[in-house]
């Protein structure tokens, strides 16, 4: 009796309908596909991160808290603090957060839909697209569709070349809102993504829908981050923020 009743519970933990496990490598995915998997990949700090300090997912929360910190509502700063933060993102060079992540993607990518999911908003979605290109990324090669797909979440969010950008939105209510627009039923998903938040707004979507679900918690960067360097940081911006008049520009073509 004993032997049968541990056996039922190791198939009930097998099938778990939702589950959260932290790792710390990309390639640790691999341990938990089946067949007909949907992937899902978080893009900040989980497939690239800026070359520098600034723009990083850790400088973007450094900003908003020294924006509270000024006196600012948390709207207020979560505004100015994304304003910046996009600007970065327009011209910053980024690189793959671990070096292999590119070659595992495409090769997830012949077996599996992939799809990638970020709280970028509308105004990055072309910038992402390019930034993933640098790295070796093409998230529109396996994904669930190639037309863009405008949906709102409340506000604005949109589905391009495979990557759901949700605007800051509900993660889990902009995903199943984009199966519901493509008629698409997903049998089973696993979630990357380096912030548990995330992937929990997913997992309580899935469970709604009874849809197997597994969030793996990317850590990856984890000691990067704790490690991150306000001061550099801020020494790059304010250089960021530097426009030269006419005149220094033409002071400095002529020495």
């Amino acid at each position: 009796m004993r032997v049968l009743f541990f056996l039922i519970a190791l198939i009930s933990i097998k099938f778990l309908p939702a589950d959260i496990i932290e790792v710390m490598r990309f390639e640790e995915i691999e341990r938990y596909l089946e067949p007909d998997t949907l992937i899902i990949l978080d893009i900040d700090n989980t497939l690239l991160e800026p070359i520098q300090e600034l723009g990083t997912d850790q400088w973007f929360v450094h900003r908003r808290d020294w924006y509270e910190q000024q006196g600012y509502t948390s709207g207020e700063s979560l505004e100015m603090a994304l304003a910046e933060w996009e600007a970065v993102q327009n011209i910053t060079k980024v690189m793959a957060v671990e070096r292999s992540t590119p070659g595992i993607v495409t090769q997830l990518q012949q077996k599996y839909i992939v799809m990638g999911m970020s709280t970028r908003g509308l105004a990055l979605a072309t910038r992402t697209v390019y930034q993933l290109k640098d790295i070796g990324i093409n998230l529109a090669s396996a994904s669930l569709t190639a037309e863009d797909v405008p949906l709102l979440n409340p506000q604005a969010i949109l589905f391009r070349k495979g990557i759901l950008f949700t605007s800051g939105t509900h993660k889990g209510r902009a995903l199943l809102k984009l199966f519901e627009q493509l008629h698409y039923t997903a049998k089973r998903i696993i979630f990357v993504n380096d912030k548990a938040t995330h992937l929990r707004e997913v997992e309580v979507a899935c469970e709604e829908s009874h849809i197997p679900f597994i969030g793996l918690r990317y850590g990856f960067l984890d000691e990067k981050v704790k490690a991150f360097r306000s001061d550099i940081a801020r020494v790059q911006f304010e250089n960021f923020k530097m426009i030269l008049s006419d005149k220094e520009a033409l002071n400095l073509i002529e020495h």
